[in-house]
C-alpha cells in the first residue's frame, strides 16, 4: 500500500483475487500507457490523475529466430542482464492525465527513491529524487555515496525547476504547509525548514537521542499537524526517566527546536497522523507495535507485535489514550485519519498458508468499534481524507469507495 511521500516501488502486474468490498470499479486501464508498468503513489480528483513512481528500464527480448537456444530467453542488449545496471537505470517519473484518456510524463529523473508534495490545488508540487551507483565498490563503512536532488513545479508539474539542494542531503520526507513554508527530513535524522518555496533551508537541531545510532537513521514517523506543528516519533532505550519508549517530540512553525509532546511506553511507533480540524481539540494518532524495534540481528525475531493505537489532544498536551490493539499475526503498515471520526488502519495478514492478504480495519465512532475487511492483493492505493474516499489499484483496475 502505497500512502503518501512514502519510498515508491513499481509494482508488477499479475493475477489477483479481491475480497474488498464496497468498491466500484472507476477504471480498467489505469497506467496501461506508461511502461513499464507501475500505479506508484497516485491521486485522483474528479477525472484527473497525478503520479509519481520509480519506472525501471524497458526490457526487451530477442525474437525466437535470433535465440541460441530456442528454450531460454535473451535480451536484447547485455546490460539488461546486469541486475545493478538495471537499478541504475531506473528514474523518478511524474505523470499527470485524466482516467479518460490516461497519464504522460511531465518528469524524469535517475533515481531508485522519491517524496513528494503537492498543494491542495495540484498548482505547486516539490519532488526529490535518491539516486546511488549499484555497480561502485562499497566504502569501507558500507554507505554507499546517494544524489539527492529537488525539484518544484509551479504550474501543476508542465514545467520543472531545479532547486538549489546539497546533493548529499538525503530527502525521505517533505512536508509544507503551504507552496512555500515546509520541512524536509532526511537520513540522520536531519530536518530542514524553508520558508520561501525553497530558495532557502535552515537546518533545524534534532530532538535528544533522535541522532543517535547509525549515520542513516530516520524518524520512525513524522506528521505535520493542520496547526503547522511538526512531530516526530523515535524509540529511545533511555532518555532521563523515560526508558524503552517511544517519544514523540512537536516543533510549532518558527520555534526554533523540539520539545517533548507525549511518552508511548513499550511501545514502537509506526505511523502518526492528525486530524484535518485546526481548531482546539484537533487529534494526533499513534499506530504502535507494542516492544521494542525488531532486532535486524535475531533470526527468530520476525517483526511481529501486537499493535495499538493511541490518541491524543494536538492543542491541550494531554496525555495519551490507547484506543485499540491489534493481533500479532498482523505487520502494521499505516494509517489514515478521516472527517467525522474515520480511521483506516492498513494491516497485512501472512499467517495463513496463501499469499498475503491486504487487510483494512475500519473504525467510523474514532476507534470504538473496528471491522476487517479483506482487500485482497493490492498494487497500490491511498485514502483522500477530504472526501473520504479509499483507492485501491489491481493490475490496471483502480476502485474506490465513498466511506
Amino acid at each position: 500500500m502505497l500512502l503518501g511521500g512514502l519510498a515508491l516501488l513499481a509494482a508488477l502486474t499479475y493475477e489477483y483475487k479481491s475480497m474488498a468490498t464496497g468498491f466500484e470499479t472507476i477504471s480498467t486501464t489505469f497506467g496501461r500507457g506508461d511502461k513499464p508498468y507501475g500505479g506508484g503513489a497516485f491521486r485522483i480528483r474528479g477525472n484527473d490523475v497525478i503520479s509519481l513512481k520509480i519506472a525501471g528500464p524497458e526490457l526487451k527480448f530477442k525474437p525466437t529466430n535470433e535465440l541460441k537456444s530456442s528454450d531460454v530467453a535473451e535480451f536484447t542488449e547485455p546490460w539488461m542482464d546486469d541486475p545493478s545496471e538495471r537499478l541504475n537505470r531506473r528514474t523518478v517519473v511524474f505523470l499527470k492525465g485524466s482516467l479518460d484518456a490516461g497519464v504522460t510524463r511531465t518528469f524524469q529523473h535517475p533515481g531508485q527513491n522519491a517524496a513528494w508534495w503537492y498543494s491542495k490545488d495540484w498548482r505547486t508540487i516539490y519532488v526529490s529524487t535518491g539516486w546511488m551507483d549499484y555497480k561502485t565498490p562499497k566504502p569501507s563503512n558500507g554507505l554507499v555515496p546517494q544524489t539527492t536532488t529537488l525539484w518544484r513545479s509551479g504550474d501543476g508539474g508542465e514545467t520543472w525547476s531545479r532547486l538549489d539542494w546539497r546533493e548529499d542531503h538525503n530527502i525521505g520526507r517533505l512536508l509544507f504547509l503551504d507552496a512555500q513554508r515546509g520541512y524536509a527530513i532526511g537520513w540522520g535524522p536531519h530536518v530542514w525548514r524553508t520558508a520561501d518555496g525553497g530558495q532557502s533551508w535552515n537546518e533545524i537541531d534534532p530532538p535528544p537521542l533522535a541522532n543517535i545510532g547509525r549515520p542513516r537513521k530516520t524518524f520512525d514517523a513524522v506528521n505535520l499537524g493542520p496547526d503547522g506543528v511538526l512531530r516526530v516519533a523515535y524509540y529511545v532505550e533511555q532518555l532521563g526517566d523515560i526508558k524503552a519508549s517511544a517519544v514523540v517530540y512537536r516543533m510549532a512553525w518558527g520555534q526554533p527546536n523540539f520539545e517533548q509532546d507525549v511518552v508511548l511506553p513499550n511501545q514502537t511507533v509506526v505511523d502518526l497522523q492528525s486530524s484535518l480540524q485546526a481548531t482546539a481539540g484537533y487529534s494526533v494518532y499513534a499506530l504502535s507495535r507494542l516492544g521494542s524495534p525488531r532486532n535486524v540481528d535475531d533470526a527468530g525475531d520476525d517483526g511481529h507485535r501486537v499493535g495499538a493505537l493511541s490518541v491524543w489532544n494536538g492543542v491541550q498536551r494531554a496525555n495519551a489514550e490507547q484506543l485499540h490493539t491489534f493481533g500479532k499475526r498482523l505487520m502494521l503498515d499505516g494509517l489514515s485519519v478521516g472527517k467525522q471520526g474515520l480511521l483506516l488502519v492498513y494491516a497485512t495478514d501472512a499467517s495463513g498458508s496463501g499469499a498475503p492478504r491486504d487487510v483494512t480495519f475500519l473504525s467510523q465512532d474514532s476507534g470504538k468499534s473496528w471491522r476487517e475487511d479483506d482487500d485482497g492483493t493490492a498494487q497500490g492505493g491511498y485514502f483522500d481524507p477530504d472526501t473520504n474516499t479509499q483507492y485501491l489499484l489491481f493490475g490496471y483496475t483502480l476502485k474506490k469507495r465513498k466511506l
